[in-house]
């Protein structure tokens, strides 16, 4: 498609997803860098209060706050803010020689107008510091002094152009320690590495979030499925109380979906955070060095535990909502049952009162040819007497011969009666149907 000019119109998300590419890229062109990063777990009713600290720091804060990025360079040094889902992250990073300590400058720490003031929880901390790639500076007395050597997890990474050392513990600051030692690192490796170095941290630990809750969760249905047991055993009873465990099985069933729904968004989030862990560790292509772990050894030997126990609560919880599905339709059956049984000794009830009906209607009709032959007679001898007077024993021998032919001429009458009231069936239909 082509506007009035002739030009070819771009799709309106050609450029923003062109950008996304390179949207989330470190801001560190070259070594010897330092960075420290804090991660915040924002709650929704902070975000607010978040988006007012980057409109007061920055001109540009509140554009940046619809990107979900804001970056402050000065000169040699800068900070990032980041916004995600569930967290933000605050990263502050200066270049320059490393300190004895390979730590951040504290006087530039102190200068950080957010430091004290980003709201949320304060989730995750940690310091990252890239040497310049000489190769003079492998000075492990140095590295000792902010990281545990002997309990050390060390590795080269990205085909042995860098190593890096880290105790995953936390430091003075409350911040843990990675260093990089960088033999030749190129281009935007500097950046690439520190990145994935953050986010394997950041997604390794916001993916242990899942794991106090599912632990909760499996001491629950330890009760949930003897309590599910108990009722299906009152369902198999003979002669057992089939409301009761209606009853029992519907609170249960809404107990099981209440803990489901609280449960799903953290289970999906932790099992998203547990797959990017692991894509970020493949990224770092690591290689072992003789004495130490690798990183992926490491954090399978931790996270991997964690990860089985939430797998195995939402595999339970979901077994437990399946089975009280196949209660609740034992359940159904058996009521199912159970009215049918009603229903057919209601019916047999019925029939009952309808033969004794029949037959009590017998006796009325019977009774009534008499009645009905009994006021035709007397009627009758009211008009002969007056006709047959003088003549004794005439008219009583003309009634008395009435009589027989009364009754079968009431009783013929009375059941045709009875046959148009009714209505006879209709005739069944011969031939071929046309």
């Amino acid at each position: 498609m082509r506007d009035e000019s002739g030009s070819v119109i771009n799709h309106p998300l050609r450029v923003a997803l062109s950008d996304l590419m390179h949207l989330r890229s470190m801001p560190l062109d070259t070594a010897p860098v330092r960075l420290r990063q804090w991660l915040m777990l924002v709650a929704p009713g902070e975000r607010a209060a978040e988006e007012a600290l980057l409109t007061g720091l920055h001109p540009d804060g509140r554009a940046a706050i619809g990107a979900g990025r804001l970056l402050v360079l000065e000169g040699k040094a800068g900070w990032l803010w980041e916004r995600h889902q569930e967290f933000s992250t605050w990263t502050a990073f200066e270049h320059g020689p490393l300190g004895e300590d390979l730590g951040f400058d504290a006087a530039a720490w102190d200068r950080l107008p957010w430091r004290d003031r980003a709201p949320g929880a304060l989730f995750r901390g940690v310091e990252i510091s890239v040497s310049d790639g000489s190769g003079t500076d492998l000075d492990l007395s140095r590295i000792g002094r902010c990281i545990d050597l002997s309990r050390c997890v060390s590795c080269e990474v990205f085909d042995g152009a860098a190593r890096i050392w880290t105790d995953f513990r936390l430091g003075d600051g409350g911040a843990g320690r990675i260093h990089v030692h960088n033999r030749s690192l190129a281009h935007d490796e500097v950046s690439r590495l520190v990145q994935t170095l953050l986010e394997i941290g950041n997604y390794r630990k916001l993916a242990l979030l899942g794991f106090p809750p599912a632990r909760d969760l499996l001491g629950w249905l330890d009760g949930a499925e003897a309590r599910l047991a108990a009722i299906t055993g009152d369902l198999a009873a003979t002669g057992g109380d089939s409301q009761a465990v209606l009853d029992h099985l519907l609170a249960l069933s809404a107990e099981v979906e209440l803990r489901a729904a609280r449960a799903r968004f953290r289970q999906g989030a932790t099992e998203s955070y547990h797959r990017l862990t692991l894509d970020r560790l493949e990224a770092l292509r690591e290689t072992r060095v003789t004495g130490h772990s690798t990183m992926r050894e490491f954090i399978a030997r931790r996270l991997l535990p964690a990860m089985r126990t939430c797998e195995a609560a939402d595999r339970r919880l979901d077994d437990l909502s399946i089975r009280i599905g196949r209660s609740s339709d034992l359940l159904r059956a058996k009521l199912g049952m159970a009215l049918d049984h009603q229903n057919q000794a209601l019916l047999h009830g019925m029939n009952e009162r309808i033969a004794l009906q029949t037959k009590l209607q017998g006796l009325v009709e019977g009774l009534s040819v008499f009645a009905v032959s009994y006021y035709v007679v007397g009627l009758s001898g009211y008009l002969l007497k007056p006709w047959l007077h003088g003549r004794p024993g005439v008219a009583e021998a003309i009634l008395s011969l009435l009589v027989p032919t009364v009754l079968a001429g009431v009783a013929v009458g009375l059941h045709r009666r009875k046959k148009h009231l009714v209505g006879d069936p209709p005739a069944s239909r011969t031939g071929d149907g046309s």
